[in-house]
């Protein structure tokens, strides 16, 4: 794709709060660029990147990326583009999309032969790639194909995984008691987000375990799941307390002392 095709696919909208002048020196460095002159669009970026203007942010990106003018630097066009983002300036959410797209294509390529050639964390993470169209279309009956032969050869994440789909019907029908057998089978091998995910099924009610009190292994999953640095756990474990009286609370206590000592100590 040329210069002037890249350009016009950013759009490169003003902001309203940009300056006549500014406007005018964005679209200054526009028509150097295109007609090759980096050095000069170089010169009417300056001032307006070092302000944080947005639309700059974004077209100095788009040069650091191509290299226009200046060495290739990725690295760099991903934080112009991420301090444009901030902002909340669409073109430079589309631009380090774009960009990311590009380095998860990379990363495909590279592990799809990993994966085929029985890589076990390969396909795992293909599995990801695909449910999440990180380089490639979305796709949840490969991710779950992905995921099932990376979870044969023991890959706790893909574990996971598997229970992530039966959890919320990706690729499969929705199953919350195979959803729950994935996710206790990761969560025992120390796994922190099957901890999460168990005390989200059990604080909604959706776990198989009628013996004990739904909130209290919830309480027990997500107190486990903070341990273990989820913050999101540790919301939910507060709000999960003021559900729970006091007997509740204290055996809620004993049960997540007891996977602590079981499914968080053993993997430090």
């Amino acid at each position: 794709m040329n210069k002037s095709a890249l350009l016009a696919a950013a759009g490169l909208l003003f902001t309203l709060h940009i300056t006549p002048a500014g406007a005018a020196s964005i679209d200054a460095a526009k028509r150097a660029i295109d007609a090759g002159d980096y050095a000069k669009a170089q010169a009417e970026l300056q001032t307006l990147v070092k302000s944080q203007d947005p639309d700059a942010l974004n077209l100095q990106g788009q040069m650091y990326e191509n290299g226009w003018g200046v060495e290739q630097d990725t690295d760099r066009a991903r934080r112009l583009y991420e301090q444009g983002a901030r902002q909340g300036h669409l073109d430079s959410v589309n631009s380090l999309r774009a960009l990311k797209n590009k380095e998860y294509q990379v990363e495909f390529e590279r592990l799809l032969p990993l994966a085929e050639q029985g890589d076990g964390e390969a396909q795992n993470r293909i599995g990801e790639m695909y449910e999440f169209g990180y380089g490639v279309s979305r796709d949840n009956d490969k991710a779950l194909e992905w995921f099932r032969k990376a979870a044969e050869q023991d890959v706790v994440a893909a574990w996971h995984n598997v229970g992530r789909s039966y959890n919320f019907g990706t690729g499969v029908a929705q199953d919350y008691a195979e959803a729950e057998k994935w996710y206790r089978k990761a969560a025992e091998q120390g796994y922190m987000e099957s901890m999460f995910f168990l005390g989200t099924l059990y604080s909604n009610a959706h776990g198989q375990d009628t013996s004990v009190d739904t909130n209290i292994l919830a309480y027990a999953w997500m107190h486990n799941a903070a341990l273990l640095g989820n913050s999101t756990a540790a919301t939910i474990e507060t709000r999960l307390l003021l559900k729970l009286d006091e007997s509740q609370l204290a055996e809620a206590k004993a049960l997540a002392e007891s996977y602590k000592a079981r499914y968080v100590t053993p993997f430090k």
